[in-house]
């Protein structure tokens, strides 16, 4: 079927055909008659030179009215031919001026033949350009409809997320408030512990208190076997409290948070606020290092020696506790006392 814009292009064709038409046609009806006047001149011309050779064949010896009638035919014809000349010189003339109105139109008729070839180029072009477009805004509107169903897939695929994301949300809450109830009845729990045990040491003191003010009292009471010469001699016992530092040195760079006797060797552990235990020997009534452990990730709070003292143990601010060997000075292994309460607050 042909197109809306294939119909406007015949029908402006055709108007084009009809405009040269009305303005060559007028002039055909001129062109004829202009040639069959020139074929009545031409028949007249003949025909008077018939006459002429026919006036003077017949001679002098003709009667006079038969002159006098020829005479006046000849002016007649000589009139009508001088007519006829008139109005072939008129025909000459016009048909000069049609000559060159033909030569015009021709020339004009050539221009708009140019200009209607022109014109075809470029409809052909437009109409090649037409069809281009026209493919690709079908190719744009396929496009299209693939994009507008994968932003549907995508809006769909959001929305489920979105909805996976608020269940996940409300999980989160819920576990974070069942970890927050956790933790507050591990907080009571160590309270309660803590309490405990201070209570079992108030209760130790007391008793151990009591104990040596009972032994004192008894000791006071008890002076049958000690002579003037013991009393004025010195205290009945001595203090275990130290008075004098028999050395002093900086073990840390930090806070000195736990120290250890070793119990086979003049060797003492301490750790502290720099993430490290250090090792160091006394026995000769100085300070020597022996050594340093590393691999914790907080400050160390607490050390101590296996019974063999082959071993270290030393716990840090990160939950985890780490054991090293003294020979070789490392760690062997790396446990986390607090790994249950951390995966309830995950």
């Amino acid at each position: 079927m042909a197109t809306t814009e294939d119909i406007s292009w015949k029908e402006n064709l055709i108007l084009q055909l009809q405009e040269r038409n009305k303005v060559q046609l007028p002039f055909h009806d001129l062109i004829v008659q202009n040639n069959k006047l020139f074929d009545a001149a031409n028949a007249l011309r003949n025909e008077n030179l018939q006459l002429r050779v026919g006036a003077l064949s017949s001679g002098v010896g003709s009667s006079s009215t038969t002159d006098v009638k020829q005479t006046g035919r000849i002016q007649h014809l000589e009139q009508k031919v001088l007519a006829q000349q008139e109005e072939l010189t008129e025909l000459h003339r016009r048909k000069g001026e049609n000559a060159q109105k033909i030569i015009d139109l021709n020339v004009k008729l050539q221009d708009k033949d140019r200009q209607l070839n022109v014109k075809e180029t470029s409809l052909l072009e437009l109409m090649t350009i037409n069809n281009s477009l026209r493919a690709e805004i079908k190719m744009y509107e396929t496009s299209n409809k693939e994009l507008e169903n994968l932003n549907q897939m995508l809006r769909d695929e959001h929305q489920a997320l979105h909805l996976a994301f608020t269940a996940l949300e409300d999980k989160l809450k819920k576990a974070q408030m069942e970890n927050n109830q956790l933790i507050e009845k591990i907080i009571k729990y160590k309270a309660k512990d803590a309490d405990r045990m201070n209570e079992e040491n108030d209760n130790f003191l007391k008793k151990r208190s009591a104990r040596m003010q009972k032994e004192l009292e008894e000791a006071c009471r008890d002076t049958r076997g000690v002579s003037p010469e013991d009393q004025l001699s010195g205290p009945a016992f001595r203090s275990p409290l130290p008075t004098n530092a028999s050395i002093k040195f900086d073990a840390h760079e930090g806070e000195v948070n736990a120290a250890k006797w070793s119990p086979v060797d003049r060797l003492l552990a301490t750790g502290g606020a720099d993430r490290k235990v250090k090792l160091w020997d006394i026995s000769k009534g100085t300070s020597e290092s022996r050594g340093i452990l590393g691999g914790s990730n907080a400050g160390v709070m607490s050390v101590d020696f296996d019974s063999t003292g082959t071993l270290i143990v030393g716990a840090s601010n990160d939950y985890a506790c780490r054991i090293w060997t003294i020979a070789d000075l490392r760690i062997r292994v790396s446990t986390t006392r607090f790994s249950y309460a951390r995966g309830l607050q995950r």
